[in-house]
């Protein structure tokens, strides 16, 4: 079971399952799984967005002044905490955004 808040809303983008938990007044944290272990070059799409830490097993993505990253690519999971500054307007498109970059890369590996 998760350490997250309660659910919220759930919601699919392609082939990701995003679960929205109550985490605070101020932010909700977002869960994304995917049926499958993340594609390998999505490490790279996500690094991208800000600094990336970790191994390659477990790592996070710090985005600046928006959100962390926590990514457990075998598992086909990552987690999203918002930055407490952020609106939460803010958070949740952010937080798609990801989810839609994750199920574009699940896509493209699909299609070979």
């Amino acid at each position: 079971m998760s350490s997250l808040g309660d659910p919220i809303e759930e919601l699919t983008i392609g082939a990701v399952r995003v679960i929205v938990r109550y985490g605070c007044v101020r932010r909700d944290q977002y869960e994304l799984l995917a049926s499958q272990p993340f594609p390998a070059e999505l490490e790279g799409r996500l690094a991208a967005l800000g600094t990336r830490r970790g191994s390659p097993i477990l790592y996070t993505v710090d985005v600046e002044g928006v959100h962390q990253l926590t990514v457990a690519p075998a598992r086909g999971r990552l987690v999203i905490m918002p930055r407490l500054r952020v609106e939460r307007a803010a958070q949740r498109a952010a937080a798609l955004a990801v989810a839609e970059l994750v199920a574009a890369a699940l896509t493209d590996d699909a299609r070979g």
